[in-house]
């Protein structure tokens, strides 16, 4: 239930960053920069109690009106290699590629993964939940990873802090001030004192 909270309330606060851009489209679906294409997270009817083949990944062609499918979910027991459970379809900088979140059962082992669209290939990227790709500043193109931890001794519960990830999924750094159980109430303040804008 809090995984859901928090995962709301990050969308609400990258929607903020973005008014005015029109690149945001919901926590399913995203338009490329450009305005072109939109990607977003297609149900499907018929679909295995794991997972596969419950969803699709659409990318719309908003000049032509022409429609393709990217990707059909497949469960794998390796998390790395589990694409079910989708959520928040992000645009890389270049618009070549798509950044989705895949989720399993626990809560520890989200994951993000880029996928080609040109090819509809998927890359697993890192451990966590994709919150917005940074656009502006010197880390443009880079990927705002939210992950959840247990806190450290003496404290108790979980942490959600905010990462700021290369698309290779290499770390760079933690977020100031995102350390704790509401990590993502720390990125809107943090962009906005540098002048940056993420979505």
């Amino acid at each position: 239930m809090w995984q859901g909270f928090i995962r709301l309330l990050s969308c609400v606060f990258v929607a903020l960053l973005c008014l005015g851009s029109g690149a945001s489209a919901g926590a399913g679906s995203a338009i490329s920069s450009d305005g072109r294409y939109q990607v977003f997270i297609k149900p499907l009817v018929k679909g295995a109690a794991d997972g596969t083949g419950a969803e699709a990944i659409v990318l719309v062609d908003k000049n032509t009106g022409t429609e393709r499918q990217l990707l059909v979910s497949r469960f794998d027991d390796d998390y790395k290699q589990n694409l079910t459970n989708l959520d928040t379809p992000l645009f890389s900088l270049d618009g070549g590629f798509v950044y989705v979140t895949s989720n399993d059962a626990s809560p520890y082992r989200s994951a993000v993964h880029q996928i080609n669209l040109r090819t509809g290939k998927a890359r697993f990227v890192t451990t966590g939940t994709a919150l917005s790709v940074i656009r502006t500043g010197p880390y443009r193109g880079f990927l705002m990873i939210q992950r959840h931890k247990q806190a450290r001794p003496p404290e108790n519960g979980t942490i959600n802090p905010v990462f700021v990830v290369r698309p290779d999924g290499m770390l760079e750094f933690l977020v100031p001030g995102s350390e704790n159980e509401y990590g993502e109430l720390a990125v809107a303040p943090w962009l906005a004192k540098r002048g940056w804008h993420a979505w």
